[in-house]
């Protein structure tokens, strides 16, 4: 790894991320990733994606762990990239169920806005929790292009 080849970065990556023989730190298998990505290495490639989605070793951001997971199917991981980009998908549309859905911006005066971005907030959701069985409620960020009297919802924040 420290001799820079991809493969052997991936590898103390994944060591790094499950803890296997190196106490277990998710920053560091973060950066082994990245250097395996950066070479184009396929699986760093889907995993630095996985540490996006999953917000270890940096911040969550699912737009990033789109992009890296399309990324890595590109580059040749058919195995583990697509279901992730599935789960994703798929999370993303259970939580943020309006995102890509045409809103109705109300009480605004929209020829002032028209053409420019905002954010939407506080379109929530419960859920119950597996584990303890209680109901969690929280809310998205959305951002919004304003395209006259409706907004269409375009990314997650």
């Amino acid at each position: 790894a420290e001799q820079g080849f991809a493969a052997a970065q991936y590898s103390l990556g994944r060591a790094y991320d499950q803890g296997e023989g190196v106490p277990q730190s998710y920053e560091r298998a973060f950066e082994l990733y990245k250097l395996g990505e950066a070479q184009g290495h396929a699986m760093a490639t889907n995993s630095l994606g996985w540490c996006y989605d999953d917000g270890k070793g940096v911040d969550q951001s699912a737009a990033e762990a789109r992009r890296l997971y399309e990324l890595a199917m590109a580059r040749g991981d058919g195995q583990d990239a697509p279901g992730n980009l599935q789960s994703l998908n798929d999370g993303i549309q259970q939580f943020c169920p309006l995102l890509g859905q045409r809103v109705v911006l109300r009480g605004l005066n929209t020829a002032a806005l028209n053409g420019t971005r905002g954010t939407a907030v506080d379109f929530g959701f419960s859920e119950r929790n597996p584990e303890t069985g209680r109901w969690v409620t929280a809310s998205g960020r959305y951002t919004v292009r304003l395209d006259g009297p409706e907004g269409r919802l375009v990314k997650v924040r």
